[in-house]
């Protein structure tokens, strides 16, 4: 019983996407909370990422913009049943990217997000070993401002229409992500995990004073993540995780206590 603590106190770390832009952290892909269980936790996760813009088609490149994105959640999760649990996170997160040439930056502010996640356990060896998978949904959004100074402001290589000074842009998006992949107990104290996810994001763009709406989108991709659990004694756990895909790479850290 001793080797699966770990395992067993496990669920609330795939709630790290609270209002991510761009790739989020999932936590193991397993149920890890036993039936009626409750657990809850707390953490910070980074993530960068290129997505493709869409609306005013007149872009001088590629129609595309790097969006950089903070996060800081808590969450909490229930154990539907030995082999299934599902969560919800609630936290803030900010976006950033830049503006083509010396226009206003994106440099937006931290505004309320929420994530909802549920897990499987599909086989469980019985020893260290269990398989499974994640489904993870989430919303949120930014905005700000541009300076007063420069005149005019385009982005994505000029994928968008010129944006005048101290003028709103909000950006509000939507991220799912699915995985499959294994949870194993190395010893008492740490469970690694991992696996291939799919990953796909899409938000809008508006900007005050525009008629035109702009489409953020990163389409279907297939990536990895990794990550580690490690016991800290007692109920709590501290978790690190790695995603990474063609177009993005995130990462996070977080501490979860099971009751």
């Amino acid at each position: 019983m001793e080797q699966r603590k770990v395992l067993l106190s496990i669920m609330v770390v795939g709630m790290f996407s609270s209002a991510a832009l761009a790739i989020a952290p999932m936590g193991p892909p397993v149920a890890g909370l036993a039936e009626g269980q409750y657990a809850v936790g707390l953490g910070y996760a980074m993530s960068d990422q290129t997505l493709e813009v869409s609306g005013l088609v007149s872009a001088t490149g590629d129609a595309e913009i790097d969006v950089e994105s903070n996060m800081y959640y808590g969450c909490i999760g229930y154990g539907i049943s030995n082999e299934w649990s599902i969560g919800v996170a609630l936290g803030m997160a900010d976006a950033e990217f830049d503006a083509d040439g010396s226009g206003s930056d994106f440099d937006g502010d931290s505004n309320f997000g929420f994530a909802v996640v549920t897990k499987r356990t599909l086989h469980d060896n019985g020893t260290d070993t269990k398989w499974g998978t994640i489904f993870q949904y989430c919303r949120g959004s930014s905005e700000d401002k541009t300076g007063a100074s420069p005149a005019s402001s385009t982005y994505g290589n000029g994928a968008t229409t010129s944006v005048g000074a101290n003028k709103k842009l909000e950006l509000e998006w939507y991220e799912m992500q699915l995985a499959l992949g294994p949870a194993v107990q190395v010893n008492e104290d740490v469970c690694v995990y991992g696996g291939p996810f799919l990953h796909f994001v899409e938000g809008d763009l508006e900007i005050q004073g525009s008629q035109y709406e702009y489409e953020l989108e990163q389409r279907l991709e297939l990536g990895g993540f990794i990550g580690a659990l490690i016991n800290l004694g007692g109920s709590a756990s501290l978790s690190l995780e790695f995603l990474i895909t063609g177009e993005a790479w995130g990462a996070g850290i977080g501490a979860m206590f099971a009751l």
